[in-house]
């Protein structure tokens, strides 16, 4: 396990799910009820649909996360982190990080999301748990990204400028994914590649691997 409290950060996308016919629940479930769910957080993202939709998708997942010891994450929403006793919330990149810690009891994680030309000293996310930093890869779930892919050496220029951990995110398979915690980030991000699969759990399974097997380069 890393510094955080997960090796995982599964981020919900609607889109990415529909593609597939499936509902949101239909695809965190299995991820939920994998035997190595403890070693996610799940981040509900849809900042489209109306508070009390995504209230009732929490709803619905927290006796599920909690259960296999997996972290319950929302995007954007404070208010239902305090109403619901969320495990965190997550902020989109002009989020005001400040303001938001000032709301959340201990330990609840604040997470941001980051990107190439983004800050990452102590003045942009010294009091965030963690930042996402995107994209290392080419998106699975945003085939019509444009924006230049980090690889290994841009992820490795990000983390020496970053004062807080990073989470790779962007297009990371397990085949990618040792070298990606070779470098040093804390976690992995996914989304679509996740959610679309037909073996989530085996998927976790194959990622752990490969991350434990990054993190022996990191330590040995």
């Amino acid at each position: 396990m890393s510094g955080l409290p997960f090796d995982i950060l599964v981020i919900t996308d609607q889109a990415a799910c529909a593609q597939v016919g499936k509902t949101l629940v239909a695809a965190i479930k299995p991820i939920l009820l994998s035997p190595l769910s403890h070693r996610c957080a799940i981040l509900v993202r849809d900042k489209s649909a109306p508070i009390d939709q995504v209230a009732e998708l929490l709803h619905i997942l927290q006796p599920i996360a909690q259960t296999g010891g997996a972290r319950l994450l929302v995007h954007t929403y404070v208010e239902l982190v305090l109403a619901l006793g969320l495990d965190g919330v997550h902020l989109a990149s002009d989020g005001d990080i400040k303001t938001v810690r000032s709301q959340l009891p201990n330990p609840t994680l604040l997470g941001a999301s980051r990107h190439a030309q983004d800050s990452l000293d102590f003045a942009d996310i010294g009091l965030a748990d963690y930042a996402t930093i995107s994209p290392i890869y080419p998106p699975t779930s945003k085939p019509n990204d444009t924006r230049a892919p980090l690889g290994i050496s841009g992820l490795k220029t990000c983390l020496q400028k970053s004062v807080r951990p990073l989470v790779a995110l962007g297009g990371i398979q397990p085949e990618r994914a040792k070298d990606v915690i070779g470098t040093g980030v804390e976690a992995i991000a996914i989304s679509g590649a996740i959610l679309q699969t037909n073996r989530p759990d085996y998927l976790i399974e194959q990622l752990c691997c490969e991350i434990d097997k990054g993190r022996r380069v990191v330590y040995d």
